[in-house]
C-alpha cells in the first residue's frame, strides 16, 4: 500500500479521495493519509474521514518520513503548476485512473493526472502531466492534450482536437473534429467550438463565440 496525500482540502478534494476509495475496493493501493491544505482555517478539520495534516510545506518531511506519494485535488491548471513548481525535487506524483476508465492501449498519460470515473479516452491520443478529467469526460482519437487541462464532468473531446496547457472545458462542453483550443482559454459550460480558439480567450454559447467581461 502506498501512503498518499491529497493537497487540496475543498470540495474536489473530497472527490478525490472518493476515487482513491474505489480504486482500492478493486486493488487495495493506498493509504490516504490526508490532506495538505495552505488555508491554515482547515488545518485539523477531517474531512470525509481524513484530516487536514497542515500546510503544503508539509510535503518533503512527509514524504521523506512516510515516502508519500501526492495529489494535486485542484481544478485550476496554474493553481497545480503553483504546487508542482513549489517542489521541484518531489517525484512523487501520483495519476489516479477510476476503475470505470476506459482507455485504449495505443494512448499514453503524463504524470499527476486525474481521471474520474466514467471517463473514456479513445486511440492514438496523448494526455500530458497534471490533466484533470472530471466525471464522464470524452477523449476521442488522435488527440493532443498538453499540461495542466482541466476538463469538467460532461466534456466532449472529439478526434484530432489540440487542447493547449492550462485551457480550462467547463461542464458539457464539446469541442468539434479538428479544432484547437488555446491555452489558458476557457470554454463555458454547454458551448460547443466549431472554431479555433486562441490563447487566453472565453468564449460561451453554441457555437461558441468569444466574450468580454
Amino acid at each position: 500500500m502506498k501512503n498518499i496525500v491529497i493537497i487540496g482540502a475543498g470540495d474536489f478534494g473530497k472527490e478525490v479521495a472518493w476515487l482513491i476509495g474505489d480504486i482500492n475496493k478493486v486493488s487495495p493501493t493506498y493509504t490516504i493519509l490526508g490532506y495538505l491544505d495552505d488555508d491554515i482555517n482547515k488545518i485539523g478539520l477531517t474531512l470525509n474521514g481524513y484530516p487536514v495534516l497542515g500546510t503544503t510545506d508539509a510535503l518533503p518531511e512527509l514524504q521523506k518520513k512516510d515516502q508519500v506519494s501526492a495529489v494535486i485535488a485542484m481544478q485550476n491548471g496554474d493553481a497545480r503548476k503553483r504546487i508542482v513548481d513549489k517542489f521541484p525535487n518531489f517525484n512523487g506524483w501520483e495519476t489516479l485512473i477510476h476503475p470505470s476508465v476506459n482507455i485504449s492501449d495505443t494512448s499514453a498519460i503524463g504524470c499527476g493526472c486525474i481521471l474520474c470515473a466514467g471517463t473514456n479516452v479513445s486511440v492514438n491520443t496523448r494526455i500530458g502531466s497534471h490533466c484533470l478529467f472530471n466525471i464522464s469526460v470524452t477523449v476521442g482519437h488522435d488527440c493532443i492534450i498538453e499540461n495542466y487541462v482541466s476538463a469538467m464532468s460532461g466534456t466532449c473531446i472529439c478526434g484530432h482536437v489540440t487542447i493547449c496547457s492550462f485551457a480550462y472545458l467547463s461542464t458539457n462542453s464539446t469541442v468539434l473534429p479538428g479544432k484547437t483550443v488555446g491555452d489558458h482559454s476557457v470554454v463555458g459550460a454547454g458551448s460547443v467550438v466549431i472554431r479555433n480558439v486562441k490563447r487566453s480567450t472565453t468564449v460561451m454559447g453554441v457555437p461558441a463565440k468569444r466574450i468580454e467581461f
